[in-house]
């Protein structure tokens, strides 16, 4: 074997090592191509590289029978060694890129309704991510997420400050919700107008949410109406407030956001004319100078699909 000065740069190439290990594995050059995807001749040559910065032969083949030597007992112990903490060193890094903290601020209907979903998908994709769902009204979303201290919030468009970036989840239609069987189902469905008028309203009480929640939604209906607002109830939760309206305590307006299937059983529900109502836009706020990962990228990706 031809004596080489070693530079003190040179270290040993991990693709001739690669294919030395393989090649002992299966006992064969040809079987050692196969596996690496290369050609026999490139094995070869690449063994012979590593023989030549061992300074060693590391097996003989005769007549198409591997024999390792000594030397090569060694080196294929090394390299199984190697390359069992080089699989654990990758496994742990990817881990550790797929790991993380996601904190994100939305009112009670956009967690319960708007989010499941899209929470599913993203949780089995990184099930190491820890997400943080907090429910918050929106001016204290909005604060958090000028403050860096949300990654994100999930918002009705509105008017924001110039730091804050909204991205457009879906636009969800308004509805008038009643007691089922109220008997001014059969009125609102021949004509919504009918309904809301003073006379109406006057008869029965209006149910409405939180302001701090999700903002007087029915307060704008009115007031397209030239009617003002009169409310007998005033509920912190969408869920409380659809209750109620069961209960036949009231009628409300509220998103379809906040309206499932089992809603519709106990509930009248009568989709508002979009001359009257344009319904809420909900979406994504981040700050525009946010540095955003792979893992929080993915998870607005998901939430905008």
């Amino acid at each position: 074997m031809i004596c080489m000065r070693r530079q003190t740069y040179d270290v040993m190439d991990l693709k001739a090592l690669r294919c030395f290990y393989v090649m002992i594995q299966q006992e064969s050059v040809s079987q050692a191509s196969i596996e690496l995807g290369i050609s026999p001749s490139a094995v070869s040559q690449q063994i012979k590289l590593l023989e030549v910065y061992l300074q060693t032969k590391l097996y003989e083949n005769r007549g198409g029978h591997i024999r390792i030597t000594p030397a090569g007992e060694r080196v294929f112990t090394f390299a199984m060694s190697v390359f069992d903490e080089l699989d654990t060193f990758e496994q742990a890094l990817k881990e550790g890129e797929s790991a993380g903290e996601i904190c994100l601020s939305a009112h009670d209907s956009v967690l319960r309704y708007l989010l499941p979903d899209k929470v599913k998908i993203f949780c089995q994709e990184c099930p190491l991510v820890r997400l943080r769902l907090l429910s918050r009204p929106v001016e204290e979303t909005l604060r958090l997420v000028r403050t860096n201290e949300l990654d994100l919030g999930i918002v009705a468009q509105r008017d924001l400050p110039k730091e804050l970036r909204f991205q457009a989840i879906k636009t969800y239609p308004s509805c008038l919700i009643m007691a089922k069987g109220h008997h001014l189902t059969d009125a609102a469905n021949a004509d919504i107008y009918s309904v809301l008028t003073k006379r109406t309203l006057d008869k029965y009480p209006l149910i409405f949410q939180d302001s701090q929640q999700e903002g007087f939604r029915l307060t704008q209906v009115l007031a397209n109406l030239d009617l003002q607002r009169s409310a007998s109830l005033e509920i912190g939760t969408v869920n409380a407030l659809k209750h109620y309206v069961s209960l036949g305590l009231g009628i409300a307006v509220i998103s379809t956001l906040s309206i499932n299937a089992e809603d519709k059983v106990n509930l009248e529900v009568i989709e508002l004319p979009t001359n009257l109502d344009l319904g809420s836009c909900y979406g994504i706020v981040t700050r525009h100078d946010k540095r955003k990962d792979v893992l929080l990228s993915r998870f607005i990706e998901l939430l905008l699909s």
